[in-house]
């Protein structure tokens, strides 16, 4: 509900009062995809925006706390302007920040293009950085938007079929799934109806927040709107401000909650498969039972009969005198005397006594730490705090942390293609990351490229399955992708190496970010990123 055009409409009559007319005194970011704007008040608001595609937002705070270090001043050309008014695209989600000098800064939320532009009568600014022509594309679609400043409810009246889905999603873009899916729930004779009154709902009606502990689920809706309330906490507010920084808090708790239960989850049934196994292994040892006596029996009798038996033998018969002179084959190590044999069993005898004891021992003990990790498991799915997981990975001694593998936090040093929607293709950005992504990330399978005889940057085309044919598109696209990462960049044609990784060798003494080839091929290529590559960001 959060990235529906409707809250954001909702939205900006709930907030509108408490910021209009405030002077910005600064705007800044430390932290990734987070715009902060701070503005005069009695105690100072912050509006804070958030592009990340999957929970895009803006929000108005009243504290913030702004670190010395790792922090970046953004706009400056906002600072001292007062803020005049708030409106919203009347079809699109655009939220739009007017100020006293003409200048206007725009949210908005448009999937992985999700982003805060700042207009002056000179500039065109993005928060996110995009390309100089999307950016100018940006520019003149945002400026030829008509905006408003109330609830927008259409008049659906004046629209032929409007009550066939696709006709209504065509004349106004801006109802999405969900709102529709409510309408149809809300009047079964009438979309439109439906749609009127819901969103009368939503323009008027108290939002609220329902939680399900159990299963990690939140949502945001409002009241009188179909909601399944079934296991759910539900939560009401006066106003979408607050509402959705509960929301925002609670989704914060509920994925480092589920985060935590998941790694003291897989450490408990990590154990018990552990305890499990030792349990079977101690009950297949009390069910054979103690072999003490009949050991020593085949021991005696093997003493017995040492003139009888010839070396190097593996097996030999012979006549029981505990039992009737009944014949009963006996084992031997071909390798020992039969003196040594004989010893052999009576040290069998003597562990085996020792082992079927020790069994009987532990399996009580065993047992109860099987118990006492079943009560936990208990605790750890019925736990309603971060705070009590911690206790309980505490007592484990469990770090909470999931430690990256070397492969997750080697990524993020390179630059990331995805190319045909398959191949994962990973460029070095210097010779530090060139050493790494050839010595420590690649596996020997994996294809390398460079461009020959410039300096330039290792990729590294990564096989997930060696049997699988690979194109030869598919390397003339990552050549031009190594081509494009070196100083033969501007060339008309470059010419590429490439070769398996395990035919690249770092000889000793050699600078970082050089390289020997054992074998090579070469490929005549544009330096380019050729259609069907997507850059992927760390």
């Amino acid at each position: 509900m959060i990235k529906s055009y409707f809250f954001l409409n909702r939205q900006i009559l709930d907030v509108r009062d408490s910021i209009l007319n405030k002077k910005i005194l600064e705007a800044f970011t430390q932290e990734k995809e987070k715009l902060v704007i701070e503005l005069e008040d009695e105690d100072n608001l912050y509006l804070e925006f958030c592009v990340n595609h999957s929970l895009p937002y803006y929000l108005i705070k009243d504290f913030y706390f702004r670190s010395k270090k790792n922090s970046l001043d953004f706009f400056d050309n906002l600072r001292n302007k007062k803020l005049i008014d708030l409106l919203i695209a009347n079809d699109d989600r655009v939220v739009a920040f007017l100020f006293d000098d003409n200048s206007v800064l725009y949210f908005t939320i448009r999937g992985k293009l999700t982003n805060v532009y700042y207009k002056t009568s000179s500039e065109f600014l993005s928060f996110k950085k995009i390309d100089e022509k999307d950016l100018s594309d940006v520019e003149a679609d945002l400026v030829n938007k008509s905006y408003i400043s109330e609830f927008n409810i259409p008049d659906f009246y004046l629209i032929e079929n409007i009550d066939d889905e696709n006709v209504l999603r065509k004349q106004f873009p801006i109802f999405g799934k969900e709102i529709i899916q409510i309408a149809k729930t809300k009047n079964q004779s009438s979309l439109a109806g439906g749609l009127k009154t819901v969103l009368e709902i939503i323009k008027s009606s108290n939002p609220i927040i329902l939680v399900n502990s159990k299963n990690y689920e939140i949502k945001f809706s409002f009241l009188n709107l179909p909601n399944s309330g079934e296991c759910y906490d539900i939560y009401e507010f006066e106003n979408t401000n607050d509402a959705l920084d509960f929301y925002l808090k609670e989704t914060h708790q509920l994925s480092s909650r589920k985060e935590k239960t998941e790694i003291i989850l897989k450490h408990i049934e990590k154990e018990l498969k552990r305890i499990s196994n030792k349990q079977n292994n101690l009950l297949t040892i009390i069910q054979r039972g103690n072999k003490e006596d009949e050991l020593k029996k085949i021991g005696n009798l093997l003493l017995i009969n040492l003139n009888k038996i010839p070396p190097s033998l593996q097996i030999i018969s012979l006549e029981d005198i505990y039992d009737n002179d009944r014949l009963i084959e006996i084992k031997l190590y071909p390798k020992l005397s039969p003196k040594e044999n004989a010893n052999k069993y009576f040290e069998k005898a003597k562990e085996s006594k020792i082992q079927y004891e020790k069994a009987k021992e532990l399996i009580e003990v065993i047992s109860k730490e099987k118990e006492k990790l079943t009560e936990i498991k208990h605790k750890v799915l019925n736990a309603k705090s971060i705070k009590e997981l911690e206790q309980i990975a505490k007592g484990l001694k469990l770090k909470m942390k999931p430690e990256k593998n070397l492969n997750e936090s080697l990524t993020e040093k390179f630059k990331h293609y995805l190319v045909d929607g398959k191949y994962n293709v990973y460029v070095g950005k210097d010779s530090k990351s060139n050493d790494l992504l050839t010595l420590k990330f690649a596996k020997q399978n994996d294809y390398w490229f460079h461009a020959r005889s410039v300096p330039g940057s290792h990729v590294v085309l990564r096989i997930d399955n060696a049997k699988e044919p690979l194109p030869k598109s598919v390397l003339k696209k990552v050549a031009s992708i190594a081509a494009y990462h070196s100083k033969a960049k501007t060339a008309g044609v470059v010419p590429v190496s490439y070769t398996f990784k395990k035919f690249v060798v770092k000889r000793k003494g050699m600078e970082p970010g050089k390289v020997a080839l054992l074998r090579e091929e070469t490929l005549l290529v544009s330096p380019e990123i050729p259609d069907g590559v997507e850059f992927l960001e760390s």
